[in-house]
């Protein structure tokens, strides 16, 4: 799908540094990072490991939002303030966000119109944005492992549909591995609202896992809409399903 796809794909573009910077001074192993070296640049602050540390804040953090240029959404993110609002090249988004400058995790929102005679179907929305992303996630060898569908309520029971995904991105000289969830559901009439995140889980799989299943749990039902009776304007169209060749 457009949403989960797109935002391993981003992180395969992304050069990722791993372990901990060259030259400056961690603290010991299993020790919390100095609150004052903590930043949005580096949400793992001067820990031994920045990326488990960063890991951990999305967490334990509490809950905020982030709003895109226009205050359209008010987006939900965990450890809100260590998130950058930013654009991704070359994958246009409606508003997105990076936690830390090596991109410990990622997340994007776009947004899409029903056509005249597509179904107001969250599922159909899903598979319609699958297809259309599926040649691009091949021409960046990208496996993914899916989970089962399951369903988060917002504006009503059940009205969110969500997947969550085990990504690798296969790079010429290295392999890139990701925790991922998204999510569909219909912001105003016939309009999708796709949005999700990716949690880079390199050395740490299990606690990647673990935030993903935090967003899966508690993410999706905390979307602000600021105006729920207003569209934003210039809304794109939801895919074409692709041609096939023969």
């Amino acid at each position: 799908m457009l949403s989960i796809r797109t935002l391993v794909l981003l992180l395969g573009w992304i050069a990722v540094a791993s372990g901990c910077a060259h030259g400056k001074e961690r603290r010991p192993p299993g020790v919390r990072p100095t609150p004052k070296t903590v930043s949005r640049e580096e949400p793992g602050g001067d820990a031994y490991d920045p990326h488990k540390a960063a890991l951990d804040r999305l967490v334990t953090g509490a809950w905020g939002w982030r709003n895109d240029r226009r205050d359209v959404f008010h987006f939900p993110l965990s450890d809100w303030s260590n998130w950058r609002r930013v654009k991704f090249w070359g994958m246009p988004t409606f508003v997105g966000f990076r936690y830390g400058d090596k991109h410990r995790a990622v997340a994007a929102l776009w947004v899409r119109q029903l056509r005249e005679n597509d179904p107001e179907d969250l599922t159909f929305c899903l598979d319609r944005m699958e297809a259309w992303a599926q040649p691009v996630a091949d021409v960046y060898r990208t496996k993914f492992i899916k989970g089962a569908r399951t369903y988060a309520s917002w504006k009503s029971k059940d009205d969110v549909l969500v997947q969550s995904i085990d990504a690798t991105v296969q790079g010429l000289f290295s392999e890139s591995q990701y925790r991922a969830v998204a999510a569909v559901s219909f912001a105003w009439p016939r309009i999708c609202v796709i949005y999700g995140y990716a949690f880079d889980s390199k050395d740490h799989a299990e606690l990647a896992a673990k935030v993903r299943d935090k967003y899966a749990l508690e993410a999706f039902s905390r979307l602000t809409v600021k105006d729920p009776l207003r569209s934003p304007d210039g809304v794109e169209l939801i895919p074409d399903p692709p041609k096939r060749s023969d």
